[in-house]
């Protein structure tokens, strides 16, 4: 080789070389710098490549969004809403910001506020109110039962006042009596009841009934249990007649509790005496059934050997005798009496009253301690049912609904419930009585169709005697005033 060629060659690298010399400086704008030659070229030439672009400054992040490579399931149906609406064509999709409204500023008051008014609880239904007790006033009180009855009352926390009246006449006028010294005695029990006293024979029947809640009706007198049906009521319905007639007068809105016998008769007497008056309201008035049901629980419960508080026989049809149906099938459920001694019981019930005397006397009996329980629970019950206190479910001989009209007779013995205006309602009478309650109760309809036409038979024959008498009397003697004769005189002419 020609030794000048050489040196030109030589020459030219070492020029090249010198010239492509730069100083190695770090560069944050250049992340690599590499070296390409063009094919086809002897001169190599320089290219920058991974420069990066030029900065948006509206939009500083890439606009570009990387694809994946492989679009899964739930990218093809990702559902994204904006500005109200869908889109399903581009999962993905610029959103402008738009420039948030501006509010006026908030006036803060610096000056203190009270606080608001508590609110009001909503309005609850309110409730009766309660009274402190009851009034209750015993017609015919003279006799020891009337005075058992007296002595269990006392003690009972409802009763407020307890008036006492003495039905039988007297010569003299002077209210010194045993009843007088039977509220004496009474009056040293340390309960709050106060007992008061008043006589016939002092005509305070009236000043007895003032302002009285509760209205009890019992027999001035023991009646001779030998005598008839008929004559044991015309003793009683001159008296019972008279009672009614005060009641009207001084009383009418208070409940009655006729305890005279024979029931069945006394309390339609007393119902049409009301009615002529005005007065007569059907939540006010109840026979009692309370000493036969009491017989016939404690009777059921002895057979079942059971306990007697908690075992109750209903009683329906009537109050005595052949009208009254005690259901000792009610006694314990999914249990009957065999048919023998359902008979037997029921007779036992009917007959106690004459079983229980032992003596040969007319007008004794010595079923008043029992007979007196059984009252003063009636009593009590009925005035805590007028106090608010509770309803109670007793069994009363009351006048039935047309609705619930199954016999001749509207009158009836049923179950009946007590609340602050009397009866508020009457239950029917039992849909699966046994076949021998269904046969007493069918006989039983019958005599007490026979009770209650005596007592309208009755009270018709009196209403047609004291026309003729008022007739009588305008004729002669029309400017005298009426003359009210004593109750005995009524029983002792009837009799």
């Amino acid at each position: 080789m020609n030794p000048s060629t050489v040196f030109i060659k030589s020459k030219h690298l070492w020029s090249c070389l010198l010239d492509a010399y730069v100083p190695l400086t770090f560069r944050s704008d250049v992340f690599n710098r590499c070296y390409a030659k063009k094919s086809g070229d002897d001169e190599c030439r320089r290219a920058l490549v991974d420069i990066p672009p030029d900065v948006d400054p509206k939009c500083p992040q890439p606009c570009e969004r990387i694809k994946k490579k492989k679009p899964g399931l739930l990218h093809r149906i990702k559902l994204r809403v904006i500005e109200g609406g869908t889109n399903f064509g581009t999962p993905f999709r610029r959103v402008s910001c738009k420039e948030e409204e501006k509010l006026p500023p908030k006036k803060v008051d610096t000056e203190t506020k009270a606080l608001p008014p508590p609110s009001r609880p909503a309005k609850v239904p309110s409730m009766p109110e309660t009274r402190s007790g009851v009034q209750v006033s015993i017609l015919g009180a003279d006799s020891p039962l009337g005075h058992y009855v007296a002595l269990l009352l006392k003690q009972c926390p409802c009763i407020k006042k307890l008036r006492l009246y003495e039905a039988k006449h007297c010569e003299c006028s002077a209210c010194n009596r045993n009843l007088c010294k039977v509220v004496k005695d009474l009056q040293h029990i340390n309960t709050n009841c106060l007992v008061q006293a008043f006589s016939s024979s002092c005509n305070e029947l009236e000043r007895c009934l003032q302002n009285t809640d509760i209205v009890l009706m019992l027999e001035s007198s023991y009646p001779n249990l030998d005598l008839s049906f008929e004559k044991r009521f015309n003793c009683q319905a001159p008296i019972v007649k008279n009672y009614a007639d005060a009641i009207a007068n001084e009383c009418p809105k208070a409940f009655i509790i006729v305890c005279t016998t024979p029931i069945d008769c006394m309390v339609p007497l007393i119902a049409e005496t009301l009615k002529e008056t005005g007065w007569y309201d059907p939540r006010k008035v109840l026979g009692s059934l309370a000493v036969p049901e009491m017989r016939a629980s404690t009777l059921a419960a002895r057979a079942l050997c059971l306990e007697p508080r908690y075992t109750r026989v209903p009683i329906v049809g009537g109050t005595e005798g052949e009208s009254l149906v005690p259901l000792f099938s009610k006694a314990v459920e999914y249990f009957d009496f065999a048919k023998h001694n359902a008979l037997m019981m029921t007779d036992a019930v009917r007959g106690a009253q004459t079983a229980v005397t032992r003596t040969d006397g007319a007008c004794v009996r010595a079923a008043d301690l029992s007979e007196a329980h059984a009252l003063s629970g009636l009593v009590t019950k009925v005035a805590h049912a007028l106090l608010c206190h509770d309803i109670p479910r007793v069994t009363g001989f009351v006048e039935t609904d047309a609705s619930q009209v199954i016999s001749p007779a509207r009158y009836l013995a049923i179950e009946v419930l007590l609340n602050k205006h009397g009866i508020c309602r009457k239950l029917d009478l039992p849909s699966d009585m046994s076949l021998l309650e269904l046969e007493l109760v069918d006989l039983a309809f019958e005599h007490l169709k026979l009770n209650v036409d005596l007592a309208y038979k009755w009270y018709d024959a009196l209403l047609v005697g004291e026309c003729e008498r008022c007739q009588m009397a305008m004729k002669t003697d029309w400017h005298m005033p009426r003359h009210y004769r004593h109750l005995d005189d009524c029983a002792s002419q009837l009799t």
